[in-house]
């Protein structure tokens, strides 16, 4: 339902709103990685960033996946910090979003440090910073 929302409606996260708080982490992290697609202002950012500490990788990937459309002042720190994450999914998709604020010189420094990874996929996305 997150995913159809983000293609089928005009660019707004507010149809989301109801699916960022479900009980099911699936349904959260596909909530907050349709924010990549439909926009993530301020408020939508900072419910992301609290995502990235939730117990559920799902949810902390889909975290990651949203702070992509985020402002690059709240996203980039939160997703250099999600680098350390002990799974590599949520790590693989804090490195995609970097690389969609790679302007920015934290961001490439973050990026930076992602290429000594332990996991290959990792290592590879960062590379292309």
């Amino acid at each position: 339902m997150a995913r159809g929302l983000a293609a089928v409606h005009p660019p707004a996260p507010a149809p989301l709103d109801p699916l960022l708080a479900d009980p099911d982490p699936l349904v959260r992290g596909a909530a907050l990685a349709a924010l990549a697609s439909v926009g993530c202002p301020d408020g939508y950012a900072r419910t992301a960033v609290a995502a990235l500490a939730d117990a559920a990788w799902q949810v902390r990937a889909g975290a990651a996946a949203g702070l992509s459309a985020a402002a690059p002042e709240s996203a980039v720190p939160a997703l250099a910090e999600a680098l350390a994450d002990a799974n590599a999914d949520v790590r693989k998709v804090a490195v995609l979003s970097l690389l969609a604020h790679r302007d920015t010189a934290e961001a490439r420094t973050a990026l930076a440090t992602a290429v000594t990874d332990p996991d290959a996929d990792v290592r590879a996305y960062a590379a292309r910073a």
